[in-house]
């Protein structure tokens, strides 16, 4: 890749040496297979603590209330990060404490959400990412 069309800003953030970085985290498996757990930019860092959402979000969704669900980091004042969860709960009712215990069993305690929000939709993009900002924008217009 030689660049981004009239961005240089954007082309020198994301080449480095030559090399494409695509702000995606990862992991490998012991077969050597690598698995996308997030990107860099949404990461949540919590007391010195890495969080990628999709971990929250992949555990909260098999909640039974669960219908869908984001995650989103929140400016905390000694911590950094903390993450916030929202969810869109069937028939509009969620017994949040059998969610966070639901969360406590698959989850490392600094994993576990620090609030949790009822909304009636994910915002998501054309493509079905998650609108991150906007769970942000709507938290800021509370």
């Amino acid at each position: 890749m030689q660049g981004y069309h009239n961005k240089p800003a954007e082309t020198a953030s994301a080449l480095r040496n030559g090399w494409y970085h695509t702000g995606d985290l990862a992991k490998s498996d012991p077969n050597g297979y690598l698995t996308i757990t997030g990107r860099i930019k949404e990461l949540i860092i919590r007391g010195g603590q890495n969080i990628a959402p999709a971990e929250i979000e992949e555990v909260a969704i098999r909640h039974a209330q669960v219908i869908d669900c984001a995650v989103v980091g929140v400016p905390h004042a000694t911590l950094g990060e903390v993450p916030y969860l929202f969810v869109v709960a069937e028939n509009n009712q969620l017994d949040v404490e059998s969610l966070l215990a639901h969360c406590r069993v698959s989850l490392s305690s600094y994993k576990i959400p620090e609030a949790t929000h009822i909304v009636r939709e994910i915002p998501r993009t054309g493509s079905g990412k998650i609108m991150r900002f906007k769970l942000v924008e709507a938290l800021k217009a509370d």
